[in-house]
C-alpha cells in the first residue's frame, strides 16, 4: 500500500532538532497556535470571477441516502464487536482515556498534525498532550518517539484523510512499552489495513458519524477485551433531540435533496422561522469569530454533565441503521479519483496522494498548495467544501523535519463526500483553476 503513495516530501527547516527533543520538550513548548479559519457556509460575493458554488461541506439527508446495497465492499468501524455509539469522536477519546484511569502527570502521545478536538479530551482528563512527529506518509516517526515514552499511557495514531495507516509497527512499539493504543478513525469510517478492518489495531477505535452521515452529532467507541468503559452516558433531552431532527431536514431541504418534500418544509421553516443550527455538527468545522480568534472553548464539552457524556440522539441511532452504506464508499472514491484528474495541473498545488489506496473510502482529498495565506479564504469563499488544520494546540513543537507543521499549513481538506455530485466536482474544479491561475 505504501507504494500506491506519492505523498509530498518537501520539508521546511524548523526550529527543533529531533536529536535534541527530550520529554519536556514534546509537551512544554512555546505558543505556536494558529487560527483553524473554517465557516459554516461561503462568503456572499464572487472572488476571482467565481460565483459562491454553495456546496454542502457535510453529508446531507436526501432519499439517495436509501438508495444502493445497504452493506458496502469495506468494513466498517461500526460492525467492529462492542462498539458504543457517543455523541462525537471527541467524546470517544474523552471516554477512551477516562477509562484509563489517567492521573495528573500521566502524558499521552499526539500526532503535530491535528485538530484540537483530538487534544481537548487529553488535557479535559488531566493528562499532558505529548506531540510526536509524523513523517511524509503521516505515519509516526517512532525513532524520534522512541526516547520520549517515560511515563506514557497512551498514544493517539490516526488515520488521515480516511487513507489507512500501516498499523503493525505501531501496535508493536505499544505492546513493548506498555503504552495503550487508540486507534483514531474519524476519517476513516471504512476501510481495511493490512488486511484487517481499519480500528481493529488499537486497544480502543474512535470514529465520527458526522463526516460519513447526514446527521449533526455522534461518534463512536470500540474497546479491546482489555478495556470497558465505565462510563454510562446521560440521554439527550426531548427538546435537543427534536432540534437535531429538524437541524438535519432543514439542511436536506436547503441543498434541495427531499424531492417532493422540499417545498412543503420549506414553507413549514419559514412559518416556524429558521432554527438555529446545531451547535457543532462537526468540531473540525466550527466557526472563528470575526477577528480571527477561535470562538470557542475546546474544553467546554468535558466539563461534568457536557455533551461528551450524553447519549447520541435518536435521530444519529437510526441514521447509522437506515443509511445505505454502499453508496458511501462507492460515491467518495468517485469522488476523489476524479477530482485528482481535474486537478492534475492546477498550479502552485498538486495532490498529496493521488493514487487513491483500494482499501478504503476517503474523508477529503488532500490538496498540497504551494502558498496557502495567498488562496485559503479564497477557495472557501468560493464555497468550495474545505477544511484546514490551521489552528494547532498551544503547545504544539515545531521540529526539524516534521511533517505535521508543514501539512498544517500546506494541506487544504477539499471535501468529497458521497453527496457531491459528479457536476459539482467539476465545478469545484474549476474555481479552483481560476483561483489558482
Amino acid at each position: 500500500m505504501q507504494e500506491q503513495r506519492n505523498w509530498h516530501r518537501s520539508r521546511l527547516p524548523l526550529a527543533v532538532p529531533l536529536d535534541s527533543v527530550t520529554p519536556t520538550d514534546l509537551s512544554e513548548h512555546p505558543v505556536r497556535g494558529r487560527v483553524e479559519r473554517h465557516a459554516n457556509h461561503a462568503a456572499a460575493k464572487a472572488v476571482d470571477g467565481v460565483a459562491p458554488l454553495g456546496l454542502p461541506r457535510l453529508p446531507v439527508l436526501g432519499w439517495a441516502a436509501f438508495s444502493g446495497a445497504r452493506t458496502a465492499p469495506l468494513p466498517s468501524v461500526l460492525e467492529l464487536p462492542g462498539v458504543i455509539l457517543t455523541s462525537s469522536g471527541r467524546a470517544a477519546i474523552a471516554l477512551a482515556l477516562r477509562s484509563l484511569g489517567l492521573r495528573n502527570g500521566d502524558r499521552v502521545l499526539v500526532p503535530t498534525y491535528h485538530c484540537p478536538t483530538m487534544v481537548a479530551p487529553i488535557v479535559a482528563a488531566g493528562a499532558k498532550p505529548a506531540f510526536y512527529p509524523i513523517d511524509p506518509t503521516g505515519a509516526p516517526w517512532l525513532d524520534a518517539i522512541t526516547k520520549t515514552t517515560h511515563g506514557v499511557r497512551a498514544m493517539i495514531v490516526a488515520h488521515y484523510f480516511g487513507l489507512p495507516q500501516r498499523m503493525s509497527t505501531v501496535r508493536e512499539f505499544c505492546d513493548e512499552r506498555g503504552i495503550v493504543l487508540i486507534e483514531d478513525c474519524a476519517h476513516a469510517m471504512f476501510g481495511e489495513v493490512e488486511g484487517r478492518p481499519a480500528g481493529s489495531f488499537g486497544d480502543f477505535a474512535i470514529a465520527s458519524l458526522t463526516k460519513f452521515f447526514p446527521t449533526t452529532d455522534g461518534g463512536c467507541l470500540v474497546a479491546s477485551g482489555r478495556y470497558e468503559p465505565a462510563e454510562v452516558l446521560r440521554p439527550r433531552s426531548l427538546r435537543d433531540e427534536i432540534k437535531t431532527a429538524a437541524n438535519v431536514v432543514e439542511m436536506g431541504v436547503e441543498q434541495r435533496r427531499l424531492h417532493g418534500l422540499n417545498t412543503l418544509f420549506d414553507a413549514a421553516f419559514r412559518i416556524v422561522g429558521r432554527l438555529p443550527k446545531a451547535k457543532f455538527r462537526d468540531a473540525e468545522a466550527a466557526a472563528v469569530s470575526r477577528n480571527g480568534v477561535s470562538s470557542r472553548d475546546w474544553l467546554e464539552d468535558f466539563a461534568d454533565g457536557a455533551i461528551a457524556w450524553r447519549e447520541p440522539s435518536k435521530w444519529t441511532r437510526w441514521t447509522v441503521r437506515h443509511v445505505h452504506h454502499e453508496r458511501i464508499v462507492a460515491n467518495r472514491r468517485r469522488n476523489y479519483l476524479h477530482l485528482a484528474k481535474l486537478v492534475d495541473k492546477l498550479p502552485g498545488a498538486n495532490a498529496l496522494v493521488p493514487n487513491l489506496p483500494d482499501a478504503c473510502a476517503p474523508y477529503v482529498f488532500p490538496l498540497w498548495v504551494d502558498e496557502p495565506e495567498r488562496t485559503y479564504q479564497r477557495v472557501r469563499a468560493a464555497g468550495i467544501p474545505v477544511f484546514r488544520w490551521d489552528e494547532l494546540w498551544p503547545s504544539t513543537p515545531t521540529l526539524v523535519g516534521d511533517s505535521g507543521f508543514q501539512w498544517s499549513m500546506h494541506v487544504f481538506q477539499i471535501g468529497c463526500h458521497q453527496d457531491l455530485r459528479p457536476t459539482d466536482i467539476a465545478r469545484m474544479a474549476d474555481a479552483l483553476h481560476a483561483i489558482f491561475a
